[in-house]
């Protein structure tokens, strides 16, 4: 059922087109705003870069153009949607529609709202009369719309405004476009596109450092640059070409907190040069000069220079060294680790040179020389592992001459994680400074790879430059030293025991000595020769070295410290000469080169086949004996034992001058006594001298019999020895070694252990007494009876001396008699020859 009082068709056109018109003007007021929007935030961008610009010379930060274009499309997003979205799709009601049209039209006189709440039932018709005057109402209000203008409804003011704003903005934005479109590209470029540098300059600077070795130039890489720490920063500033080039510049640094400034003035290359000395810490660099400057600093990052940590040299020592570790029947490497600047191996010596660095690398290079020419091993990685392995040949001036790759390396560098660590394998060769270039050029010829180990020159200087994958060089490269130790020859140190270069034709000559060797012994004899022979002949030890020692005694049992060659199986005659030695040799086995020229090694568990090898013999000291006959050797030990008799003499004589000095001291000790009793003062010049007297002979007893004791031993040792040259000659009889043992050297012995510790004893004590002020009486008489029993023994000793000088005396007559004999029978046999020569004449 329709309602009766539904609005006329005039009215619900009117209020339908004021809905129009309503939302027509809301979209062309919110789009309006806008563009104004939009066009103020371009000027006041543009407006604050241009001033940004002239100001400071640099670009406006990328953050604060970032921050403007999100904060720009905020504002426009936020205006469309609160100026044109919030208000366009707004729901009108036709109660507040009409509402308005009856404050700005007061002839409608509230018809209109009435006529609207009857057409929404709000207005009650109980009556007849009431429901008459409202179709009353409604009549006049359509016919009342009819006449409405709804233009004079809205006030355009503010839009017209806001148009005005709106076409003068977006026509002085086209007018930039047409009479300065770089500037709309610049505010383009640097707005829209966020890029840095879109200002147009007729300077531009672009920094630059050099790094070493090699001035080599490198630039910064997205604004940053790894230095080493410790190293000079080199830096270069240059103006591209094209560009106008500044008076000066200006380069900010900032280190830590501190910020410093300074001005740069070209070089004779038009460049800026400027160098930091021993950089340490993180630096910024800011360069500005013209109208050129930057707002990202350059930064300089500080990191660690490669270095190398570690060289350890896996050594395989030669055979004939016995240095190897044997670990399940195999000889396996020693690792020595480098200490210092240099390091001494075997030659021959089979090495893997291990080089651990602080930080992964890029590059190694390892430097030598080698006679004239220069080597250099070069090595390149990348992340998979070793990338290059090169071995260059170069002059002494550094120019490459042969460059030939090498074959895979044996460990190191094999994968990302191992680019800290390489490994080369050498061996250690005395002519390596020949072999190495010969062989390297020999490859170069021929095509052929080169085997490894490489000959590696003893004793040259090596130097390790590293590369990190920074492109950091080390600041100078390690500098060391492989030292060949060549192999020396044994040391035999031999001297005789118990007998002299004059001998017996039975003689048993011993030697005592020691041989020692750096690596080992492997034999040891007996060379000897007679007369003028030129060639040496052999004798085996009694006990020859065992087990290739490096240490040997000469000793034939444990209670033989020694070795003993006979004289007697050679024949001798008198007045031959024999020449005796003691040689040794060695275990040296070092190869000699090879027919190609590169030499060849032995493995420690292989034996040498082939090649010939340099074993060492040394000779100790060369002992030249005389024969001579037995009489003679007794004279000339007697004549020795007469030298014996005449110092045991003088012992006596001054060991007598040391007792009466003692005994004329005692002499004094009543008169010293008397003046105690009498209560004399210590000042007393009578008592003072006979103190005085008392510590003078004292001091000199103590001296002379100390000084006696050991002349004494020394005569004890010398008839030792004539004993021993005796029996070592085959001299001796039973009555001259009873004569020896019972009554000199017994007795000898006897007195240089007790009778002389006994008197020095007593003298000490006499000494002391007189030192503390005691009573020196007995002590004293203590010393004289020491030394009178002293004296008493040695010339019982002396007297045993004194028969056998009469003894002497007469075998010289006997030496005498069979002198003449000889000399007699040589005359006879002269006369008889010529005797006989007459005869065949």
């Amino acid at each position: 059922m329709t309602n009766p009082n539904s609005l006329p068709i005039e009215t619900k056109t009117l209020l339908n087109d004021l809905r129009s018109r309503i939302r027509m003007y809301v979209l062309w007021e919110g789009l309006a705003l806008v563009v104004v929007v939009l066009g103020t935030i371009f000027w006041l961008s543009f407006a604050f870069d241009w001033a940004y610009f002239h100001l400071s010379h640099l670009e406006l930060p990328r953050w604060f153009r970032a921050t403007v274009l999100i904060t720009g499309i905020g504002l426009v997003a936020a205006g469309a949607f609160s100026w044109i979205a919030l208000r366009l799709f707004r729901s009108f009601r036709t109660k507040a529609l009409a509402l308005i049209l009856e404050r700005r039209f007061p002839e409608l006189d509230d018809r209109l709202i009435t006529a609207v709440e009857a057409s929404e039932g709000l207005v009650e018709t109980h009556s007849p009369v009431t429901a008459a005057m409202l179709q009353r109402t409604l009549t006049d209000v359509a016919h009342t719309a009819r006449q409405l203008d709804l233009g004079s409804v809205f006030n355009h003011r503010p839009l017209r405004r806001a148009a005005i704003v709106a076409v003068g903005l977006v026509a002085s934005i086209l007018g930039l476009m047409v009479v300065d479109s770089s500037a709309m590209e610049r505010w383009v470029a640097g707005y829209l596109s966020l890029r840095d540098g879109y200002w147009p300059r007729e300077t531009n600077l672009v920094l630059k450092v050099i790094v070493q070795p090699g001035d080599r130039v490198r630039e910064f890489v997205d604004g940053r640059y790894r230095h080493p720490k410790g190293g000079d920063l080199s830096l270069v500033i240059e103006v591209p070409e094209g560009k106008t080039p500044p008076d000066r510049i200006r380069l900010d640094t900032r280190m830590g907190r501190g910020l410093t400034q300074i001005y740069l003035t070209p070089s004779t290359d038009h460049a800026f040069r400027h160098t930091i000395v021993g950089l340490i810490e993180d630096t910024r660099l800011w360069v500005s000069g013209g109208d050129y400057t930057h707002s990202a600093p350059y930064t300089v990052e500080v990191v660690p220079p490669p270095e190398v940590k570690q060289v350890i040299l896996h050594s395989l020592y030669p055979a004939y060294t016995d240095l190897n570790l044997l670990e399940n029947g195999q000889f396996v490497r020693t690792p020595n680790e480098l200490k210092g600047s240099q390091i001494s191996l075997p030659l021959q010596t089979d090495l893997l040179m291990e080089v651990v660095a602080n930080k992964p690398l890029q590059r190694a290079r390892l430097e030598g020389d080698a006679g004239a020419d220069r080597w250099e091993i070069e090595l390149g990685t990348s992340d998979a592992g070793l990338a290059s392995a090169f071995i260059v040949l170069k002059s002494q001036e550094g120019r490459p001459q042969v460059r030939v790759p090498l074959p895979p390396l044996p460990a190191g560098m094999s994968t990302a994680d191992s680019r800290m660590a390489f490994t080369i394998p050498f061996l250690l060769v005395a002519d390596g400074a020949t072999v190495l270039p010969s062989v390297v050029r020999a490859a170069a010829e021929s095509g052929q790879p080169l085997t490894l180990p490489l000959p590696l020159p003893p004793d040259s200087l090596l130097r390790i430059t590293l590369e990190d994958i920074d492109q950091i060089a080390s600041p100078a490269p390690i500098r060391f030293a492989i030292n060949g130790i060549v192999d020396q020859p044994p040391l035999v140190e031999t001297k005789l025991k118990g007998i002299g270069t004059s001998i017996t034709r039975k003689a048993r000559i011993p030697i005592v000595g020691t041989i020692t060797d750096d690596y080992g012994i492997a034999s040891a004899q007996f060379d000897f020769r007679v007369d003028d022979a030129s060639a040496w002949q052999p004798r085996l030890l009694a006990a020859p070295p065992e087990g290739e020692p490096r240490e040997f005694t000469l000793q034939r049992s444990e209670s033989e410290a020694f070795e003993r060659f006979d004289v007697q199986p050679l024949d001798l005659s008198i007045k031959q000469r024999l020449t005796l030695t003691v040689a040794a040799i060695d275990d040296c086995a070092v190869p000699g080169p090879s027919p190609t020229g590169v030499p060849t090694t032995t493995a420690p568990h292989e034996t040498a086949a082939t090649p010939p090898t340099t074993a060492h013999r040394t000779q100790g000291l060369k002992y030249i004996f005389t024969i001579i006959p037995e009489e003679e050797l007794l004279s000339m030990l007697y004549g020795r034992e007469l030298g014996l008799r005449k110092r045991v003499e003088q012992i006596v004589v001054e060991t007598k001058e040391s007792l009466k000095d003692l005994q004329t001291q005692h002499d004094k000790l009543p008169e010293w006594s008397r003046l105690k009793s009498s209560n004399v003062s210590p000042d007393d010049d009578r008592l003072k001298a006979i103190l005085q007297g008392l510590n003078a002979a004292a001091d000199r007893s103590l001296h002379g019999i100390r000084k006696s004791a050991v002349e004494n031993a020394g005569v004890e040792l010398a008839f030792g020895e004539i004993r021993e040259e005796l029996i070592n000659n085959a001299a001796d009889t039973p009555a001259m070694l009873e004569r020896l043992d019972v009554r000199i050297l017994g007795p000898l012995n006897a007195i240089n252990t007790k009778n002389f510790p006994g008197v020095d004893g007593a003298l000490g004590l006499f000494k002391l007494a007189l030192d503390k002020n005691t009573d020196p009486v007995g002590v004293l008489e203590t010393s004289i009876a020491e030394m009178t029993t002293l004296i008493q023994n040695l010339e019982r000793v002396l007297g045993e001396m004194q028969e056998l000088a009469r003894f002497d005396s007469v075998l010289e007559d006997l030496k005498k008699t069979i002198k003449a004999e000889m000399d007699l029978l040589e005359e006879t046999k002269r006369k008889r020859k010529e005797k006989a020569i007459r005869a065949l004449e």
